[in-house]
């Protein structure tokens, strides 16, 4: 007994993420405070990984040094400058 082909693409459609007005672009970051992010992260021999998620709706933040490697993720609806901000507290 499988699943029918509509039910499939309606799964998929409740899981796919709603467009909103936001764009994820690193152009519109603060670039001092992106600047100081990194200088404090590799001070303490760590690293930063940027990009974007894979469908571009998000700022993806890759994190090395800090025990085990992760990645954030942040929306665009989200501030990117407290996120850094946070990530610079952390590190210092």
């Amino acid at each position: 007994m499988g699943i029918d082909k509509n039910e499939q693409n309606n799964r998929k459609s409740k899981r796919r993420v709603r467009a909103s007005n936001a764009v994820a672009d690193y152009a519109s970051v603060d670039a001092n405070l992106l600047q100081r992010a990194i200088q404090v992260v590799a001070l303490q021999g760590g690293a930063l990984r940027l990009g974007y998620t894979s469908d571009g709706g998000a700022y993806s933040v890759g994190v090395y040094g800090d025990g085990d490697p992760y990645t954030d993720y942040v929306k665009p609806s989200e501030n990117f400058d407290d996120y850094l901000r946070n990530l610079i507290e952390a590190w210092e």
